[in-house]
This record gives structure tokens, C-alpha cells and sequence, in this order.
């Protein structure tokens, strides 16, 4: 694993991630917690997440506090998961894996979804789920420009198998009424949140110094965070 982000990386990721959309603040991420020139937006989700996880447990620790609500009861639960839970038995591979699917009188040849895939499709399209699970197809006997929707959703179901920790499933059990279920925990977006509200933190820590001590953004970055509270706690006095 890399080490943690520095406070200054932090910093810069949030800055080139502010104002894009969701799955490219998460090659952002991923790029953060990659090996040097590893191309993650070639890497199949699973891949990202794991990648995703690396850079959470190195900057922030493996415990991630989230909020769901029972849907059996309306409560709402405060729920601790790690990120070991939350890793799959998968690697970062490339090529993709690949497989086969009978369907509908179709021998469908079918990859993992990339992050790439996932750049490539708006998500507000109307027809966005087909168009990614195109993406999807590297081959089909006999050969169809289109193929039947029936047989993209039977792919669709496939792909978990396939690449093992796409979906990060957590299953949930409601200690008030007894409900069992199953959410989906968006890692990228939850690490993004994470990232967006340290960073805002620190700047205003970087405004409060520059203003009580004339420091530019380097020399606060410079001082750790304990030394920084002190003279946070210095010119509030």
C-alpha cells in the first residue's frame, strides 16, 4: 500500500475533483491510492473499489461510520462498517475477465465494466443502463447489431459473479423491529464526502493562520495538526 495522502495531495484532489461528476471524482480517488502510471480507468470496479478502500483505510482508518434507515420500521441506524467487510476476493486485473452467456438463442461473449465504461455513458440518458451494458459485449452468435433486452438484462445479472466486489452490498438487520435487508454503500461517494469535508476544514484552518500569523498555505501545511491546534487555540484567546 502507499502511504496516506499528504494534507497538500488531499488538498489538490479535492481541487481537481470540485465541480465534476461522480465517476470522475472516483478515478480521481483511485488514482490517488494507485501504483505509479497504473491506469485505473482501465481497471474493472471491483478494481476501483478496492483501490478506493486502500486510500480510505491509509488516510482516514478502516471504520466507516454510516446512516441507513429500516425499511421495515422507518428508523433510522447508525451503522459501523470496515473496510474489511467491505472487500471482495478480487484483484485489480487487467485484461478484464471475460465469459460466456447463452440466452435467447445468443452465445454472448461479455467483459467487466471499467470505470472507463462508466466515464463513457451520461447517467441522465434515458437509455443509459442499456448503453453501458453494451459496452459490455465483446462479441454475439449470430451476430446482432442490437441485442433483445432480455438478453443485456441476463448479462446484467452476471457481471457480479464476474467481477466480485462491482456492488458493495452490505447486509442490515434492524435491532427495533427485526428487519433484514440489504444496502448499497457507494464507496467513492462516501470517501469523496470524507475527503470534501477535510478539506474545507483545513483551509479554513489555513484562512484562520494566514490572517493570525501572516503564513501562506505552505507554511501552515508545514506545521502538524496538533502544533496547528495550538495556534488555532492561540489567536481565538
Amino acid at each position: 500500500m502507499r502511504p496516506e495522502l499528504t494534507e497538500s495531495q488531499l488538498l489538490a484532489v479535492w481541487e481537481a475533483g470540485t465541480g465534476q461528476a461522480p465517476p470522475v471524482r472516483a478515478l480521481l480517488l483511485a488514482a490517488a491510492a494507485a501504483a505509479p502510471g497504473e491506469a485505473v480507468a482501465d481497471l474493472t470496479l471491483a478494481g476501483l473499489n478496492e483501490l478506493l478502500l486502500d486510500l480510505r483505510e491509509e488516510s482516514f482508518g478502516p471504520v466507516l461510520p454510516c446512516a441507513a434507515e429500516c425499511p421495515g420500521c422507518d428508523e433510522p441506524l447508525d451503522v459501523l462498517v470496515t473496510t474489511d467487510e467491505l472487500r471482495a476476493p478480487g484483484r485489480r486485473t487487467v485484461p478484464y475477465p471475460s465469459a460466456t452467456l447463452l440466452a435467447e438463442g445468443y452465445e454472448v461473449t461479455y467483459r467487466a465494466l471499467t470505470g472507463r465504461d462508466v466515464l463513457a455513458v451520461d447517467p441522465d440518458a434515458p437509455d443509459a443502463r442499456r448503453t453501458l451494458l453494451r459496452r459490455c459485449v465483446v462479441g454475439a452468435e449470430p451476430a446482432a447489431e442490437v441485442l433483445p433486452d432480455v438478453v443485456l438484462e441476463a448479462l446484467a445479472q452476471r457481471l457480479a459473479d464476474l467481477d466480485p466486489g462491482a456492488d458493495t452490498v452490505l447486509p442490515l438487520s434492524c435491532p427495533h423491529c427485526g428487519h433484514d435487508w440489504t444496502a448499497a454503500l457507494d464507496v467513492a461517494g462516501h470517501l469523496w464526502a470524507e475527503v470534501e469535508g477535510y478539506a474545507r476544514r483545513l483551509l479554513h484552518e489555513v484562512h484562520t493562520l494566514a490572517r493570525g500569523y501572516g503564513w501562506s498555505e505552505s507554511d501552515v501545511l508545514t506545521v502538524s495538526p496538533a502544533r496547528r491546534r495550538f495556534y488555532l487555540e492561540a489567536t481565538a484567546g
